[in-house]
């Protein structure tokens, strides 16, 4: 899993401005750079595997028992009020620590990695 990284100025600038060429051409690398990625990765499953319920809508996915077989720890956020809420799970501890201290640094607060049992 690569790094996410914040995009924030340290300092405020005049904003560029750009002509229509520009702006194709930067589109153009954009799109570019997430053919490249999507490549990279191979094909995406989904993985949650939860009923959401968000007023009359209820919405229930699926998993593929492959993919479930292959994860090995979850992510729990931990609130301040002590309250827990599992946030994904991942395959192989070195890609929970990854996604862990992402999170954390994006949000704060705690994060756990349990493994799953077998």
């Amino acid at each position: 899993m690569t790094r996410l990284r914040r995009r924030i100025a340290k300092q405020t600038e005049a904003p560029t401005r750009t002509d229509s060429n520009g702006a194709n051409r930067k589109l153009a690398e954009l799109v570019e750079r997430a053919t490249a990625n999507g490549r990279e990765q191979g094909p995406l499953v989904p993985v949650e595997a939860l009923m959401t319920v968000k007023r009359d809508e209820w919405v229930w996915q699926v998993v593929d028992r492959e993919v479930l077989e292959v994860l090995s720890h979850r992510l729990i956020f931990q609130a301040d009020t002590g309250t827990r809420r599992e946030i994904l799970m991942t395959a192989g501890f070195e890609t929970a620590m990854d996604a862990a201290s992402c999170i954390v640094e994006l949000d704060g607060g705690c994060v756990l990695i349990e493994t799953l049992d077998p």
